[in-house]
Parts: C-alpha cells; structure tokens; sequence
C-alpha cells in the first residue's frame, strides 16, 4: 500500500508539471474523430436492434463491460491520449418507453447520482435538448467540470429508441463551491476531461425497459510507468462510475415500488 501511495505522489506531480491544452493538437483531434469514426457505424447500426441479453440483468443486476474496438494494428488506441470506453446493461422493472423518453426529453439529468453537482435544460425542441451539466470527479486528483451537452432522441416504432449525447463544452472550475470559484484558464487546465460522447438504446421488454448506455471519453493518458497502478484504478473508477449512473436511472424510472 506504502509503493501504491508513492506512486499515485508522483502521478499527482506528473499530472500538475504537464502542459494543459484547452484545444487538442491536431493529431490527437484526429485520432479521437479516427476512433469515432470506427466505433459510430456499428452503435448507429444498433440503433433499432434489440439489446443483446447480458447475463444476471432479468435478476436486477447491472452488467458492465469495458469495450475495446479492433484496428488495423490491434485495438484502436489515440495517440497521446486516452480513451475510457464503458458499456452498460440495467432492466428499469415495471417502466414504459414512452413514459421513460418523454421525460428524458423534458427533465434535467438526475442530480442523485453523486457525480452530478447540478443539471438544467438550456434550450429544448422536439427531439432534442441541450443541458448544462455540473460533474465532479475524483480519482488521483478531484475535479469539477462545467459541462454542456447536446442530445438527440430518436424513436424506432413501438418499442424501441435511442439517444445520443456529445459534450459541446467541458471547462474544468476552479474552487468550485466556494465565493472563489472561476473557469480555470485554458493555461490551468490540468486536461482531465477532453471529449465525452454517450449512446443510450431504450427497449420495452415484458418486465420492464431495457436501457444500454454506451459512454467513451477522452482525456490525457496514464503516463507509461504508472500504469501498473493507476491504470486499475482509472477502471475501477470507470466502471463504479457506470454503475451509479445505470443504478440511479432504474430508481428514478422504475414502477414496482
């Protein structure tokens, strides 16, 4: 436990001495564009398909499983940067679709979920919405970000629909909560947080809605000597991360209470 303290110091040290970009360089840009652009056929694909069954979820469990996509070379990777793709599976008992997008499409996300700080509806017209969205994450270091989101629902006949959510705005706060607290500057940012897109699919099943929830970010890599120890903990945070945002969904939805 002492080395892993030690290690997580100098993460901390490498994290503050790195230059910050409020703006990707050009070849990160590209590569994270690469990556969508070979993940977003299939996800668009699956759009009006049934939710593959995952194991343990008609028992009310959430299946969580960390998604890797193939590249000429292996898998797909964006050069100095990286990329924390999560996919996630719960069953909302008792709710109906119509029921469940309509209010997606009206409500401000769920502020019970201890990532979000706070949520509003900026702007709304049919089928799509734009949100303000505080978030607050804590790894190594802890950060509040101030996000906007653009989102878009799709429906796909009687029982099936989708959205889709892409961050047009992430700002990371400083001295969040208190009378000090600012944007930081784009020289301050410790680029934590670059990219968040999210892919939602909706399916009405017998005992309820099904909801799959396909999230991948970007941010600065874990340097290589970290790896060892700051890597699982990055997806161990990931992954409990997904888990409070499937678990608060099923309570804010579900019907057999």
């Amino acid at each position: 436990m002492g080395r892993q303290k030690r290690v997580l110091a100098w993460c901390v040290m490498l994290a503050a001495a790195m230059p910050a970009a409020q703006e990707l360089r050009p070849p990160i840009e590209a590569g994270w564009k690469a990556y969508l652009a070979a993940v977003e056929p299939r996800i668009s694909g699956a759009r009006g398909q049934a939710i593959a069954p995952r194991p343990g979820v008609d028992r009310g469990e959430i299946f969580i499983e960390q998604v890797s996509t193939p590249g000429p070379d292996g898998d797909l990777e964006v050069r100095d940067a990286g990329v924390h793709h999560w996919r996630g599976t719960v069953l909302v008992p008792g709710a109906r679709l119509d029921e469940v997008v309509s209010r997606l499409e009206r409500e401000p996300p769920d502020t019970r979920q201890e990532d979000v700080v706070s949520s509003s509806i900026l702007q709304a017209r049919p089928g799509w919405i734009k949100v303000a969205i505080r978030v607050r994450r804590s790894l190594i270091m802890s950060a509040v970000f101030d996000t906007e989101h653009e989102v878009r629902f799709e429906r796909y006949g009687a029982p099936r629909a989708a959205s889709w959510s892409i961050a047009t705005k992430i700002v990371e706060v400083a001295d969040a909560g208190t009378p000090n607290e600012r944007p930081k500057k784009p020289e301050e940012d410790r680029d934590l947080l670059w990219r968040w897109n999210a892919y939602w699919r909706y399916e009405q099943v017998e005992q309820g809605v099904m909801v799959e929830c396909e999230s991948i970010t970007l941010s600065r890599p874990v340097p290589f000597m970290l790896k060892p120890v700051a890597g699982p903990l990055v997806r161990h945070v990931a992954r409990e991360s997904m888990e409070r945002t499937l678990a608060v969904f099923r309570d804010r939805f579900r019907k057999d209470r």
